[in-house]
């Protein structure tokens, strides 16, 4: 077996798998693009599934090879990447950890809730200094004799970046199947994880023309978006241990958007009336629900493009990767309140 057969099968099958592939008919016709896709990330099946679950399925394998009896992650108070690891410590009979930015708030909603129903030990950051506070909180679960297993915000290093690699695998299956030849595709960014596996397995699952589209969540400058993904695609290479793959070419551009309102809009998890636009668009004529924080933002640059760029000729893609009980959090729910009274 070759070695990277082998790595991509060091996992633990938690998803439901292969995810839906499906034409969005009623967008298509709306903007004139008729072979228009949604690939649906959003029904990896557990706790209200999510795109972190392909990345969790190589964790969650990496900590029981080491012994670990729980799991540690990072993330905001909404954190998808937060719920989804409680959710496979629950089903695995594992602990979970979320050390979460900020203040503890008062009144628990959208993924919070959800996190207190799967039984996570949740810690809020606050004002420490967030690699001590991780470093005392590892020290109390050693002391009572548990081994803690730590996984990066969003799932997003080397070895959770080869999820997307398998899910491009299926998605170049899917496409197969239909019998389309597609031209552009769209995701969001956050950690890079996604982004940066999608850009990989496109190129070794022959979709070298694809020009994929990462829209980040992040208002620009505060993160170097471009960096962070050539790392990661060079982490998985350096798994996967494919040498000729180092010289693969970027095949992916980041798009903020207009300079004047970018689609990332004012802040990380922060409302935005163009964001919320587009969930009712999809909502309106798919009756497929996306989140304020991830795929809202990167609905609202699909819509664009279909608007001002695309032709009757391109074929393209969405990657829907859930977050809609970030709909039910505590700020969004004021927003779309102060909305409905307005």
């Amino acid at each position: 077996m070759s070695k990277y057969a082998e790595v991509l099968g060091q996992r633990i099958r938690i998803g439901n798998f292969p995810t839906p592939f499906q034409q969005l008919s009623r967008l298509g016709k709306k903007y004139a693009v008729p072979s228009l896709w949604i690939k649906r990330d959003d029904l990896t099946d557990i706790a209200l599934g999510g795109n972190k679950i392909r990345k969790l399925e190589f964790h969650l394998r990496a900590a029981l090879n080491e012994g670990a009896d729980t799991l540690l992650t990072f993330g905001g108070p909404q954190t998808n990447h937060g719920r989804l690891t409680a959710a496979v410590a629950t089903v695995y009979g594992l602990k979970s950890i979320l050390v979460l930015d900020g203040e503890k708030p008062d009144c628990f909603s959208g993924n919070l809730l959800l996190d207190k129903f799967l039984q996570a030990d949740l810690r809020f950051v606050g004002t420490r200094n967030k690699r001590e506070y991780v470093e005392e909180i590892v020290s109390e679960y050693e002391a009572l004799g548990h081994k803690v297993f730590i996984i990066p915000m969003g799932g997003s290093n080397g070895l959770g970046t080869l999820g997307y690699i398998v899910m491009m695998a299926e998605l170049a299956e899917q496409i197969k199947a239909n019998n389309i030849d597609p031209s552009h595709l769209f995701v969001a960014v956050g950690s890079a994880g996604t982004l940066a596996g999608i850009s990989l397995g496109a190129q070794l699952f022959g979709m070298r023309n694809l020009q994929i589209r990462g829209i980040p969540v992040f208002p620009p400058g505060e993160m170097n978006i471009v960096e962070r993904t050539d790392n990661l695609i060079q982490a998985a290479i350096e798994l996967i241990g494919s040498k000729d793959m180092l010289t693969l070419s970027r095949n992916y551009e980041i798009d903020y958007g207009p300079e004047d309102a970018p689609f990332s809009g004012i802040g990380y998890n922060m409302p935005d009336g163009k964001t919320f636009a587009a969930i009712n668009e999809f909502a309106a004529n798919e009756a497929i629900i996306l989140d304020p924080c991830y795929t809202g933002k990167a609905g609202r640059a699909l819509l664009t493009f279909l608007e001002q760029e695309a032709t009757a000729e391109d074929t393209v893609i969405f990657v829907h990767t859930g977050g809609a009980p970030g709909l039910w959090s505590k700020v969004h729910m004021d927003y779309i309140n102060g909305l409905s009274r307005e």
